[in-house]
C-alpha cells in the first residue's frame, strides 16, 4: 500500500352533515376513521420497510483534508466467502449509512470506506509487540479481494481494499453490517470513455482540466468517464491500456498539446492504423474529435495522422484518437489554452465528439 492517501391556524367550522339531535356517526366522521385508519397503516408499512431494507450508501470523496499514515495500518484479513463479487462487514453500534463516506480510486484499484466512529479498535489494533490483531469483521470473494486494512484518525475508521481489478461499488447497510457489491463498470453503463490527459505540466495542466471538465458534462449524457492519473508509472497504479481492458471501454480519447514551434497552431487527432473494425473505428472518432473540437473553439483543424511509433494508441483495443489540443510554443495558443472559457469550450467540443460516437456505435448492432 501506498504510504499515504487522501483522505456525503386552528380554524373553527360547523359540519353541515351534523344535525341537531342525531345520534348517529355522520358521514364526514366515517371519511375521517377511514383516513385515519389508512394514515396509521401507512406509518406501519414505512416502519417496517426501514426496519427490514437496506439502505443504500451513496459514493462521494473521502476528505482530501487530512492524509492518513498507512505506515500504521492495521493488515485485515477478509474471512473467504462463497457470494461472488461481493465483501460483507460489520459496523460499530450506532453507525448509520450518513456516517460512510466512499471513495474509489479505480487507478490504483483500490476502494476506501470512511467510517464515522469513535472506535479505535473494532476492526483492529496493533498491539504492544507490534503484532497486528484483526477482529474477524470482514469476510468477502477472495477472488476479488487482494488485501485489507484499517486505519484510525480523529474521525473514525478508514477500510482499505486493494482489489484484483477495476470496478463501481454498490453499498448498502442493513442493521449491523455493510454489503458491497463489486459491478462491472460494463453492466451498470450503456457507454465508458476512457480519458487519458498528459503531463499535467504542460500549459498549466490545460490536458487534465479539459477532462475533468468533460467529464462533467459527459455524466449528464449518460456517459461513464474514467480518467488515468496523468505522469504516474507503476506502483499499483493501472495502465491507460488496463483500464481501458478492465473498465471494457467504447472509446479512448488521449489528450495533449504539441510543441512544434512558435509559428504554428490548431488542433491535430491521431490514430493507430493497425486497428480495424467496420463501422465506427478510429478514423471516425478521430475525424469527429478533430471537427467539433475546431469548431467549438474556432481554430485551424491540422488533420488526422498516424499515430508514431510507440504511442499508446498501438495498445489499445478500441476506437482510440490522441488529440493535441493545441500548441504550447505558439504564445498566443499558449494564454488560449490557460484561459478558463477557452478549456470549457473546448470540453464542451470534446463533450460533442464523444456523444456522436455512443450515437453511431449505438445504431451498430453487430456490437450487441
Amino acid at each position: 500500500m501506498a504510504d499515504r492517501v487522501k483522505r456525503v391556524p386552528y380554524v373553527k367550522f360547523t359540519d353541515p352533515q351534523i344535525q341537531k339531535g342525531d345520534s348517529g356517526i355522520p358521514g364526514r366522521a366515517y371519511t375521517g376513521l377511514l383516513w385515519g385508519f389508512l394514515f396509521a397503516a401507512c406509518m406501519a408499512l414505512c416502519l417496517y420497510y426501514c426496519m427490514v431494507k437496506p439502505i443504500v450508501i451513496s459514493s462521494a470523496n473521502v476528505s482530501d483534508d487530512e492524509l492518513i499514515d498507512l505506515t500504521r495500518a492495521v493488515t485485515l484479513t477478509a474471512n473467504p466467502i462463497e457470494t461472488p463479487g461481493t465483501v460483507i462487514f460489520s459496523v460499530p453500534a450506532g453507525v448509520r449509512a450518513s456516517d460512510i463516506v466512499t471513495e474509489n480510486l479505480y487507478n490504483e484499484r483500490r476502494f476506501l470506506v470512511h467510517i464515522n466512529t469513535d472506535t479505535e479498535d473494532y476492526y483492529g489494533s496493533v498491539s504492544e509487540s507490534g503484532i497486528s490483531v484483526d477482529a474477524g469483521r470482514i469476510s468477502g470473494d477472495p477472488s476479488l479481494v487482494l488485501r485489507s486494512g484499517v486505519a484510525y484518525d480523529k474521525t473514525g475508521a478508514l477500510l482499505i481494499f486493494d482489489m484484483s481489478g477495476v470496478y463501481e461499488y454498490v453499498l448498502s447497510i442493513d442493521e449491523d453490517r455493510v454489503i458491497m457489491e463489486a459491478v462491472k463498470p460494463s453492466d451498470m453503463y450503456d457507454f465508458v470513455a476512457v480519458l487519458d490527459p498528459e503531463d499535467s505540466f504542460s500549459a498549466a495542466g490545460v490536458s487534465t482540466d479539459v477532462a475533468e471538465r468533460c467529464a462533467e458534462l459527459l455524466s449528464a449524457g449518460g456517459v461513464k468517464v474514467y480518467i488515468t492519473e496523468p505522469g504516474v508509472i507503476g506502483d499499483g497504479y493501472v495502465t491507460p491500456a488496463e483500464l481501458t481492458d478492465e473498465t471494457c471501454a467504447d472509446i479512448f480519447i488521449k489528450l495533449g498539446v504539441s510543441h512544434d514551434g512558435p509559428d504554428s497552431h490548431g488542433i491535430r487527432t491521431y490514430y493507430d492504423p493497425l486497428y480495424y473494425i467496420p463501422g465506427y473505428g478510429s478514423i471516425q472518432l478521430c475525424e469527429s474529435c478533430l471537427k467539433n473540437t475546431a469548431i467549438a473553439v474556432s481554430d485551424k483543424a491540422l488533420g488526422i495522422t498516424e499515430a508514431p511509433e510507440g504511442s499508446v494508441l498501438y495498445d489499445i483495443n478500441v476506437p482510440a484518437v490522441h488529440i493535441t489540443l493545441g500548441n504550447s510554443d505558439n504564445s498566443r495558443e499558449n494564454e488560449l489554452l490557460t484561459d478558463d472559457s477557452y478549456r470549457d469550450r473546448l470540453a464542451k467540443g470534446l463533450m460533442q465528439a464523444v456523444l456522436e460516437a455512443k450515437e453511431k456505435m449505438g445504431e451498430e448492432t453487430w456490437r450487441d
